[in-house]
This record gives C-alpha cells, sequence and structure tokens, in this order.
C-alpha cells in the first residue's frame, strides 16, 4: 500500500489542496511503520514545502 501511496503522491504533486488529501487518506490505511517510511520519502522527495503538509497531517490525525 506504500508504494501505492507513493505513485499517487507524485501524480498529485503539483496541486498542494489534493497532495494533502491524499497525504490524509494514506494515515488512515498505513501502519505507523509506513507512516514513518511515507514522512521520511516525503521530506527527501518533496523539501520542506511539502514536509510541511504532511506534518500538519500528522497533527489532524493526533489531535
Amino acid at each position: 500500500m506504500l508504494e501505492h501511496q507513493k505513485k499517487v503522491l507524485l501524480g498529485v504533486a503539483d496541486n498542494p489542496y489534493l497532495f494533502r488529501k491524499e497525504i490524509l487518506k494514506s494515515l488512515s490505511w498505513l501502519s505507523i511503520q509506513e507512516v514513518e517510511e511515507l514522512y521520511l520519502w516525503v521530506k527527501k522527495e518533496f523539501g520542506i514545502y511539502y514536509a510541511h503538509i504532511l506534518g500538519e497531517a500528522l497533527q489532524c490525525v493526533s489531535a
């Protein structure tokens, strides 16, 4: 599932709204370990901008 979500995120990377939406979906589907892997991957592939979106999504889930 993680690899599928990476492909989806690559497809919507040009749209921050869709990227955030897909991140939220990912968090509901993935295990904790996969979420950690996804977070590191987003930071590596998309830099600080999208890592911030992922951070916001993680805060929404933990709240």
